[in-house]
């Protein structure tokens, strides 16, 4: 079995976040600068919807030496963000929250997460990008590589893995001589960096949160900084001494055997779908023999794109998926969707995955090849495991030393990969469904951790806090009394959610709204636009008719004939039909759109086949625009309206005509086919 290189590079990434946008600025180190104070500031960050994000978000960079070790050589800038507690008397040790990667971006989800729990939690939260990511500087970002991606997804094989590597080659090529020294952008460099930022804001005591690759980072925090650290939250650990890049190999299939098992234990789910291991690599055979090409539409551009999808491609895809809440509900449905020729989920989840612009991967491989590329490929933990898995773990493996003979940086002394023991209060989280960081990762981690507490979220994935009341809940208990184990009894109530229905319906708009198009939110506002213009004939059709009841003059009944009298009033029916539909179909489908997206990843791109009758209403919609544009054309032709009748007329046929075009675009016209 043979995987491409290209798509391996996303495989790993312990990032747990899925999103879009771009930004690479180009910026020389300095030699001199304010070492360890914060400037501040433009944030960088919004939110697609506003509502879901506090905007008193202080902004800035606090300067850090490039090594640590020459306190007066050269500098880079951190970009961080303070969200004040306002309650009345807030704690004074903030949360540091710090995301995976390596070389995730902090600011794409943190703010909105947060939203509310400056509050709640009773503290400040401050939010920083590590060095090498986006925002700081200087970022290691590869654009070689976000140029190349549409151009790798045409391709398989041989051909894939070296256009991605003659992206990466050309990257650090560019990078070196941009002045940056790769090799200062690893673990023990970045932790070094939180104290200085902890310094420069101000704070004595501060709490750590990271997820991910952040949680590696908290562990080196533990070790080499330990002296103003209050506590300490790990979410989706990475234990230093337990090289996760060995086991990737079985915790694919761990997570892919936990799925499966779920619904095999559930009765209505192995009724509804019978046989679904077999079936599913069936498909991923099948995809292997007969690669489907697919069109993808570019998350920041709206560039449509081909892609060619094999069963290698399908298998790592859904391992990117499996990261997201609830996303093992959708996994039968999917199959079986599949083996239809739906493609609706692999043509919404692919490019947020092969076309994100906001991952440096010059800090991941940094990271990566300075501490984590030292093993060997036979080293690969095979056994027990699917054949499809263990066949090409090895060369996978090899990928990754294949990767770092380019990325050449200066190598971690070995001790960095040794237990961290401590007595720091540290909360261990992990989920269930974590397809990269199962919770036996945690248990590794906390053998050394005298006051560490692990909990496990029975239904998570990667990366559980903050994501319901009981998480939440344990998070504050924890914050508010570290030395204290929290209770953690809610999560013995957590229901599974429902798997997807096979009677559950694909709808493309769900997974626009997940990932805040901003496509969708265009769609949206010239939608909300022309029917409130439709709707005002709710307004004015009614004064028309009462101002000539007042004034006892029926001009119409004097003026016109009665056909195109006629022709008025059904126009007027016509248009108050159209808007009372109009509101019926809206209603129906945001009725079905919340609850779908109250299961969450369960229902992503799936809506229950109750809701099928609604796509009738953009169907009729089509005949009443029709039937409105026509008469409008007969006003203007006949001459016997007021200029204010046919200019209202023309106004309410552009505005149903516009509507149902925006309907179209957005699929909704097409669901009953």
């Amino acid at each position: 079995m043979h995987r491409s290189l290209s798509l391996l590079f996303f495989f790993i990434m312990l990032s747990s976040t899925i999103t879009v946008a771009a930004s690479s600025p180009n910026f020389q180190l300095e030699s001199e600068g304010n070492r360890g104070s914060f400037e501040p500031a433009e944030c960088w960050f919004d939110s697609p919807i506003p509502l879901l994000m506090r905007s008193d978000f202080e902004c800035g960079y606090v300067t850090v030496p490039e090594f640590h070790s020459d306190s007066d050589g050269r500098t880079i800038r951190i970009p961080v963000a303070i969200l004040r507690s306002k309650v009345e008397n807030p704690a004074p040790d903030p949360l540091f929250m710090a995301q995976g990667g390596p070389g995730g971006d902090a600011f794409e989800v943190f703010p909105i997460l947060t939203g509310q729990k400056a509050e709640t939690l009773g503290r400040d939260i401050v939010i920083f990008n590590q060095r090498g990511t986006r925002y700081a500087e200087p970022n290691l970002m590869c654009t070689e590589s976000f140029e190349a991606a549409q151009e790798i997804l045409m391709l398989s094989g041989d051909e894939a893995d070296n256009r991605a590597v003659e992206a990466l080659s050309a990257c650090y090529e560019r990078l070196l001589d941009e002045g940056t020294n790769p090799s200062a952008y690893n673990s023990l460099e970045n932790a070094a960096d939180v104290d200085v930022i902890r310094e420069a804001l101000g704070y004595d005591e501060y709490n750590f949160y990271g997820v991910s690759y952040g949680t590696l980072l908290g562990l080196h925090l533990m070790r080499n900084h330990p002296d103003q650290l209050r506590s300490v939250i790990l979410d989706g650990v990475v234990p230093p001494d337990l090289n996760f890049i060995p086991q990737v190999a079985r915790n694919t299939d761990r997570v892919f055997t936990e799925i499966i098992q779920t619904c095999e234990n559930d009765a209505e789910c192995r009724a509804e779908f019978p046989d679904l291991e077999n079936r599913f690599f069936a498909l991923v055979d099948e995809l292997n023999q007969s690669p489907k090409t697919l069109t993808i539409r570019d998350p920041e551009t709206g560039e449509r794109v081909e892609t060619l999808l094999n069963g290698d491609a399908l298998v790592e895809l859904l391992f990117q998926a499996f990261y997201l809440p609830d996303a093992y509900a959708t996994f039968p449905k999917l199959v079986a969707n599949l083996e239809e020729g739906d493609y609706t989920f692999i043509r919404g989840i692919w490019p947020l995955i092969a076309l994100d612009r906001t991952l440096s991967e010059g800090m991941y491989f940094s990271v990566i090849c300075a501490e984590d590329a030292d093993f060997y490929p036979d080293e690969v933990m095979v056994e027990g495991i699917r054949p499809y898995f263990a066949d090409g773990a090895v060369s996978e493996m090899q990928s990754y030393l294949d990767v770092c003979e380019i990325w050449q940086v200066n190598q971690l002394p070995a001790e960095v990969d040794n237990a961290v023991q401590s007595d720091i209060p540290t909360l261990l989280l992990s989920g269930h469904y974590d397809p990269i960081t199962p919770p036996n990762f945690a248990s590794v981690a906390a053998e050394g951790l005298d006051n560490g507490y692990t909990f496990v979220d029975p239904t998570g994935s990667h990366g559980v806090a903050l994501a319901d009341s009981c998480l939440d809940g344990i998070v504050q208990q924890f914050l508010e009394s570290p030395e204290r184990e929290p209770d953690g009894s809610c999560l013995e109530e957590i229901e599974p959610t429902d798997f997807v229905a096979a009677d559950a319906i694909s709808f493309p708009f769900l997974g626009e709204i997940n990932q805040f198009s901003p496509s969708m939110w265009t769609q949206l506002g010239f939608a909300s636009l022309f029917l409130i213009g439709i709707l005002s004939s709710y307004l004015v059709l009614p004064v028309a008719w009462l101002i000539g009841v007042l004034r006892k003059k029926d001009h119409l009944a004097r003026t016109y004939d009665p056909k195109a009298r006629r022709l008025k009033w059904i126009g007027g029916i016509l248009a108050l039909l159209f808007g009372m539909l109009a509101l019926i179909f809206v209603s129906g489908v945001a009725f079905f759109t919340i609850q779908s997206l109250l299961n969450g990843m369960a229902n992503i791109f799936a809506i229950s086949r109750s809701a099928v009758p609604f796509f009738v209403i953009p169907l009729i919609l089509i005949l009443i625009s029709l039937g409105l544009s026509i008469i409008a054309v007969s006003s203007w032709r006949k001459k016997v309206w007021p200029l204010w009748a046919k200019i209202y007329y023309s106004f309410l046929a552009i505005c149903a005509v516009g509507y149902v075009i925006v309907l179209t675009m957005g699929g909704m016209t097409t669901m009953l086919l």
